[in-house]
């Protein structure tokens, strides 16, 4: 009897200190290792400091038989990367453990990460059937830079970091029409708390971003009018990923709707999650929410593509479409490390299940691409677009 190998999938995630799992994200994984259980993949996940001196031994958890078990478990065949670094420092160590992991094993990694949302920017602009839906974009360098922006912008920018996550230290900053002479500055802070002052002295307003930004790289765009009716931020995100054919496929669509009065609709900033084509269609009409559909459906498969060109092979992406009530659309962000649950909100068990499923596929793909599983031959092993 020929006893066939069961193929590994790491998952790096962020340490969750005091939280009721030391890892974050422990419900994904939990999906993860469930389905890859019935794909004969081995899933488990571990944080940068369960690595092991000398990178023979990883500490992990495995999902099985009801619970949490954490055992000892060698490198993995691949490496799924979720983990999100709060500062320099984090990501530092992340680096440093890694290289410890990959100086006696060759790791294989699932996906790879986006460089800032500037560089994506600029390697996004070089396409010429993407101009038309990138909003404009600068570096902010200074309070004297925000104020000429301002005067060209028609008294409104929207400010964020470089590298920022679910909505935090977002900025709108506009000159009040009722008040000349005054800045008005709406924004989240880092814990994702919505904040507003109204600066008399509009230096002084300046001098408050300028401090906000504390010396971190971010971006100002012309704040666009991103709302419903009803005055309520939303975007759509669209969750496109490959699977086991190794080509890539949008998941879904569904949109992500926020609290009248907030800047942004990410649902760690408490939004919500509805159906992309009724939704779109109330606000659009029947023919423009569907138009507005197929057009980001079409901007969702090109992306990719785009993105792989530089920045090499990927599993998933997470892009973010907003819409404007004329019915314009704006590419906002492209995330490398999407989440999902917006799918299982809206009640769609198909997309939400392909969106748990995918990853795992992909992986078994390139396990068998590098002779982690039987079939192929490790000889074969390539970087597969």
């Amino acid at each position: 009897m020929i006893l066939k190998r069961k193929g590994t999938l790491g998952i790096l995630e962020t340490e969750a200190a005091g939280g009721p799992h030391p890892f974050a994200e422990a419900s994904f994984v939990r999906k993860l290792c469930l389905a890859g259980e019935e794909r004969g993949i081995q899933v488990f996940v571990f944080c940068p400091s369960d690595i092991q001196d000398g990178g023979d031994q990883v500490h992990g958890y495995t999902y099985e038989k009801g619970g949490w078990k954490r055992r000892s478990f060698p490198p993995p065949d691949v490496l799924y990367d979720r983990y999100l670094a709060l500062g320099t420092r984090q990501l530092l160590q992340k680096r440093k453990q890694l290289a410890e992991l990959e100086k006696r094993h060759s790791i294989r990694y699932l996906t790879r990460g986006l460089a800032g949302k500037w560089t994506v920017y600029r390697t996004l602009k070089q396409f010429s059937a993407l101009l038309p839906y990138l909003p404009a974009t600068l570096q902010y360098k200074s309070p004297r830079q925000l104020a000429n922006v301002l005067d060209l912008w028609k008294g409104e920018a929207f400010l964020k970091p470089q590298n920022g996550l679910h909505g935090k230290l977002t900025l709108h900053a506009i000159l009040s029409n009722s008040a000349p002479g005054t800045l008005e500055v709406t924004g989240r802070d880092r814990s994702n708390k919505v904040f507003q002052h109204r600066f008399s002295d509009i230096e002084e307003g300046f001098t408050f971003i300028d401090r906000f930004t504390d010396n971190r790289a971010f971006l100002i765009q012309p704040f666009l009018k991103l709302t419903t009716r009803s005055k309520e931020p939303f975007d759509v995100r669209a969750l496109v990923q490959k699977g086991n054919g190794g080509t890539w496929s949008l998941t879904g669509l569904a949109v992500r709707l926020g609290k009248p009065g907030t800047l942004t609709s990410n649902l760690h900033g408490g939004g919500d999650a509805r159906q992309a084509l009724p939704f779109l269609e109330s606000e659009l009409g029947a023919e423009g929410g569907r138009e507005a559909l197929a057009k980001i459906t079409r901007l969702s498969r090109l992306i990719p593509h785009v993105l792989e060109s530089r920045f090499g092979r990927m599993a998933e992406l997470g892009v973010d479409f907003g819409i404007e009530p004329s019915g314009d659309i704006w590419i906002l962000e492209v995330n490398s490390k999407p989440g999902r649950s917006a799918f299982s909100r809206i009640g769609e068990p198909q997309s939400a299940r392909r969106a748990i499923e995918s990853p795992l596929d992909y992986a078994k793909f390139l396990m068998r691409q590098c002779g982690s599983l039987p079939l192929v031959a490790r000889s074969s092993c390539i970087d597969v677009l």
